[in-house]
């Protein structure tokens, strides 16, 4: 039996990763972080496990140095952000791939027991400091318009919560999942990977690497249509006001905030711009094709 730390794998806001023997790692919080946080995340990427998703499975719930940690089975690969990385020329078919990813988890049904994504996003809009009184109200009446379906949702799938492992590509880090509108999934996605406040998840001193991503990865949303991207624009200010509330840093904040002023004052945001280039980009093809 394993008794003590191996060697360091991953390093995190809430925990760390270590090896765990020759088979699996071992996820350790925090000392700032609540216990039961990893009691949620073993029981829901137990139950997305189990659904058949591509998740880790989780082979036992533990205490080390008197922290709370989670024993998941090795994924034995780089994650999809170091491939990238390693082989930019790879990044339109592995950014095609994330989407791809996320349609399939987006299409089963939220396990039982899985919180609801509109009770998250509530909390987090109640205490996001950057929202005035009023602005606070109007967001809180636009989450309620939104709605509320129950399909699984990640909320965090960007290219380093995804491993390439040998039996094919796996999602990590489930603590976030929730029953909710696949919709809202995808504008956390575009969130995530903007290039202006990935700093913390995408590290990358090349913006436009990232940027090339967040192109790929969008035009395979738009290309799958599984999506509405009406209701995807619908989201993206609630999305934006609730990644706000999280500890960012000022860089990665300041830009949220400004793409979250913006669409409030009907100014179109990253997102829309992305999304109206892309558009017009694949007419001109389907016209071309049309006519050869």
């Amino acid at each position: 039996m394993v008794t003590q730390l191996d060697t360091l794998v991953a390093r995190g806001n809430t925990s760390d990763v270590y090896r765990w023997g020759s088979d699996a790692v071992i996820k350790v919080l925090h000392s700032q972080i609540p216990d039961d946080w990893a009691y949620r995340e073993a029981q829901i990427a137990g139950r997305v496990h189990a659904a058949g998703l591509p998740a880790p499975a989780v082979l036992d719930l533990t205490f080390v140095g008197g922290r709370p940690a989670i024993v998941f089975e090795l994924i034995d690969g780089p994650s999809m952000w170091e491939q990238m990385l390693a082989h930019p020329e790879e990044i339109r078919k592995l950014s095609r791939n994330l989407a791809a990813l996320q349609a399939d988890v987006n299409a089963t049904a939220a396990p039982a027991g899985i919180p609801r994504l509109t009770d998250r996003l509530r909390r987090n809009l109640e205490l996001n400091p950057f929202l005035s009184e009023s602005q606070r109200s109007a967001t809180l009446d636009e989450l309620a318009s939104h709605p509320d379906d129950d399909m699984l949702c990640h909320f965090d799938v960007h290219p380093n919560n995804v491993l390439m492992g040998p039996s094919g590509a796996v999602i990590i880090d489930w603590f976030d999942a929730a029953a909710g509108s696949p919709a809202a999934d995808v504008a956390r996605s575009s969130v995530l990977i903007r290039p202006d406040a990935a700093s913390s998840h995408l590290p990358c001193p090349d913006r436009s690497v990232i940027r090339a991503v967040h192109h790929e990865y969008l035009t395979a949303v738009l290309e799958d249509r599984r999506v509405d991207i009406d209701l995807l624009l619908a989201w993206e200010p609630t999305v934006l006001a609730s990644r706000m509330a999280e500890p960012l840093g000022e860089e990665p904040s300041r830009a949220l905030v400004q793409a979250w002023h913006a669409g409030r004052a009907s100014r179109p945001t990253p997102l829309a711009i992305g999304i109206a280039g892309i558009k017009t980009r694949l007419s001109a093809l389907a016209v071309h094709n049309d006519e050869a």
